[in-house]
């Protein structure tokens, strides 16, 4: 599944945010703007290096800056996985993807919307990830520019010429173009997820969107036509809808205890004593309650979350559904989901 990189080009002035977007995402991608290359500028690193130092997720540099050797020399000192520049951006491309290799770091290179593959191909052996642009460089916030084409024919060169590089995709990503670039290996999300309240919900409603490319629906409706014309054999297809069932089951089971993780590390006073056991019902994490006698708010898991296994809301389970938490020893700690209703659970 497509890995969500949290960028926080828009809360670059808020630690605890930051701080925030790195518990729910998979990676962290740092912006870095000289003002020039781009029309507006980004926070110095310096402003910036100890909100990039406390990062415990693995993150990438996007370069989106003229003097390269000045900047990918000042980067590198933050250890990033990756440090990623623009093809446009310089002439001898080969020269600054050897540069940041010989630093002992990942290479990547970027392209803008209107630039071609063709220019890229040559490098395409010595890169480890390529960034394909889906808006114009410089801001967040921005409409979405199809690039799915770009991502099949990277897909395609990659497996052709056996080469290795990521693909990942940066601009306008949300829960609905997200499922055009479901192809790519990473997502970059910025304004969809910190323009909310709540980032773990948004980074939720990324992954059922790549889980769910159709609804149940959608996915009958095909199936149904699909058999009428004889190209698919009916068991086929119902192992496979039971097996897609099971699998977003899975996910939404994770989901869920990230939630419920969530709400721990807001008010630790939850968290069970050595030998206890505390239980968070679901209806709780999403409209809020009273646990332990600690009330809160809700919000830490989608309102219309919905079970795969009975395509109706966790809300309306027949048995509940709540998170349980355990200790042995006071210091770690064991979450899991129970259903009141065993047949609800994940199963094939």
């Amino acid at each position: 599944m497509v890995k969500i990189a949290g960028s926080f080009l828009k809360i670059q002035n808020d630690g605890e945010k930051i701080r925030e977007l790195d518990k729910v995402c998979d990676v962290i991608h740092v912006d870095v703007m000289d003002g020039k290359f781009t029309e507006k500028a980004t926070l110095p690193l310096e402003k910036m290096k100890d909100s990039i130092l406390s990062l415990k997720k693995p993150f990438d540099v996007h370069l989106m800056v003229n003097d390269l050797k000045e900047y990918i020399d000042e980067v590198a000192a933050l250890n990033p996985n990756y440090i990623t520049f623009h093809l446009e951006a310089c002439d001898d491309i080969l020269k600054v993807i050897n540069y940041i290799h010989d630093k002992g770091i990942k290479a990547g290179v970027a392209i803008n919307p209107e630039t071609t593959l063709e220019k890229l191909y040559p490098y395409l052996s010595d890169v480890d990830l390529v960034l394909v642009m889906s808006v114009t460089p410089g801001a967040g916030g921005q409409s979405f520019i199809d690039v799915a084409d770009k991502i099949g024919s990277l897909v395609s060169y990659r497996k052709e010429n056996n080469s290795a590089y990521l693909i990942e995709v940066d601009g306008g990503i949300n829960d609905n173009t997200i499922r055009l670039v479901r192809d790519a290996d990473i997502a970059v999300v910025g304004s969809f997820i910190t323009g909310s309240d709540n980032y773990q919900s948004q980074v939720y409603k990324l992954k059922k969107a790549l889980r769910n490319g159709f609804t149940l629906a959608e996915l009958l409706g095909v199936i149904v036509i699909l058999s009428i014309l004889g190209l698919v054999a009916v068991t086929a297809v119902d192992s496979n809808l039971k097996e897609s069932r099971y699998d977003s089951c899975l996910v939404q089971k994770k989901n869920i205890i990230e939630g419920a993780k969530m709400l721990t590390t807001d008010y630790p006073s939850l968290l069970p004593s050595a030998g206890g056991t505390t239980r968070i019902n679901l209806t709780v994490l999403q409209n809020g309650g009273t646990v332990n006698g600690l009330t809160f708010n809700g919000g830490y898991i989608d309102k219309n979350l919905e079970n795969p296994m009975t395509d109706k809301p966790y809300s309306e389970s027949t048995g509940g559904v709540n998170v349980v938490i355990t200790t042995q020893n006071g210091n770690s700690f064991d979450y899991d989901l129970e259903f009141g209703n065993a047949d609800e659970d994940c199963h094939k």
